[in-house]
This record gives structure tokens, sequence and C-alpha cells, in this order.
């Protein structure tokens, strides 16, 4: 379960197809996936259309600081600087593919990053880029694991290939292909997507934790895409880290 947490699936922008809106012009008013899941209850599955963002949006993660809680005080005193990483899988509902970071051609040197407690990392440019900027659809979902390191360099580029293997061959992916080969989408549809995302975040936890590295942070994001968009940085804190994202 994430730890920071912005927004939720449910709030994805979509609306009723026109032709079960012809029939049923009350539909009109609902909006998010959420409250169309509600409202349509008596004429499942429920054809959608989903709202396609008017301008590009994008994401990076600008800076990562270590709170000083991250650790007992003895663990600090024995051991003053963490070797800690993140990764990172983003992607809306236009059926382009699972965007990652840092991907499988990154090399732990470039992941791993030595911190102390209470210190700030900061990201050249306008971060780390999670996803990039583009016109989304329905909704833009961001998950970022933060964990720390307890196996070295090497055993971390193993892990590097396990995730990006297990994203190529997820469940999320096999719908979002799906979604670009054109397949109507259903209320159904958003079921099985939002399913598929919870077991995806699951599996890639149980990688980390098979490498014997410590978790640190989780942070779930979603954006409608019918929301207003605005570029900047925002602060999230969690259980022992804060995250300054940067929206493009």
């Amino acid at each position: 379960m994430a730890l920071i947490k912005y927004g939720s699936f449910g709030i994805f922008s979509a609306k009723i197809a026109s032709v079960q809106r012809a029939t049923r012009p009350y539909l009109e008013l609902f909006r998010t996936v959420s409250d169309i899941r509600e409202a349509t209850r008596a004429i499942q599955p429920a054809q959608l259309e989903l709202d396609v963002s008017s301008g590009a949006r994008g994401l990076a993660l600008k800076s990562l600081k270590l709170t000083l809680g991250f650790e007992g005080f003895m663990q600090n005193f024995l051991n003053p600087t963490n070797e800690v990483y993140f990764l990172a899988w983003s992607w809306d509902l236009s059926g382009a593919p699972i965007f990652e970071y840092p991907g499988i051609n990154s090399t732990p040197q470039q992941c791993i990053i030595p911190m102390k407690p209470g210190f700030t990392r900061e990201f050249l440019g306008s971060g780390a880029l999670l996803f990039p900027a583009r016109r989304i659809t329905g909704g833009l979902a961001v998950r970022i694991m933060i964990w720390e390191s307890d196996q070295g360099m090497r055993a971390f580029g193993n892990v590097l290939t396990e995730v990006s293997h297990t994203i190529k061959t997820s469940k999320l992916h096999n719908l979002l292909t799906m979604i670009s080969l054109g397949a109507g989408i259903t209320t159904t549809t958003i079921s099985l997507v939002k399913e598929a995302s919870v077991e995806l975040a699951n599996c890639i936890g149980k990688i980390l934790q098979a490498n014997s590295d410590d978790f640190v942070d989780f942070f779930e994001g979603y954006y409608p895409a019918a929301d207003g968009w605005l570029p900047g940085e925002e602060t999230y804190r969690g259980n022992a880290c804060e995250i300054t994202l940067t929206r493009l």
C-alpha cells in the first residue's frame, strides 16, 4: 500500500459513450470512472469515451530527501551513508506502453544514490524523467518505489532486468496493448486495468524484497486528464522520505 498518495484511479476522466447517453441523458452528469461505475450498475459493461488533456503533461522527480527518522540512531551511527535507489513506472489510457525509470539500459552506478538522512539529492534540470510530456488520455498514473540497496551493484543490475521483464509481460501491459489496437473501453476494462496495476506493483515489490533490499517509501499518484495542469514543483512527505515532483 502506498505511503505517499495523490488522487486515486477512480478520478480518471471519462464519460458514457454517446450512444448510451442518447437514451439516458442523465448519464451526462458523470465524468469520472468511479462515478460512472456507480451510475451504470444496471447497464454493465458501459461503453466509455475517455477525456484527452488539452495540452502536453509530463512528470519528473526533482529531489529526494531521507528524513531524519529513516533509521534508528544506532543504525545511522554504524552506517551513516545509505545506498538508495528508486524505480518508477507511469502510464495513461491511450494504449501507449508503460514508461519505465530508470529502464533496462541504465547502469547500477547511474541509479544507486549514496545518501545520509537529513540530506537532499537534487536531480539536474527539471529532474529525473518519470513520464515524458505529451497529451494524456483518461489520466496519468505514476508509481515510485524507493528502496535501500543491500546487495551491491551486480545484484542491482539483475533486479533492473527482472523488473523491466515483469512490466513488459504484465497484465497491465497486455491491457494497454489491447487498448492501443482500438478495442473499445468499457467499465469492465477500467476495472481490469485497476486490478492489473495493483498486481504489477505487488510483483515489483516482491522482486525487490527478494533481493534483500529494504523498503523506504512508495508514492502513488493519479492525475485526471480533465483537471487543470500548472507546471511547477510539488512536495510530498512519506514515512521515511520527502520527494519533490516537477509537473512538466
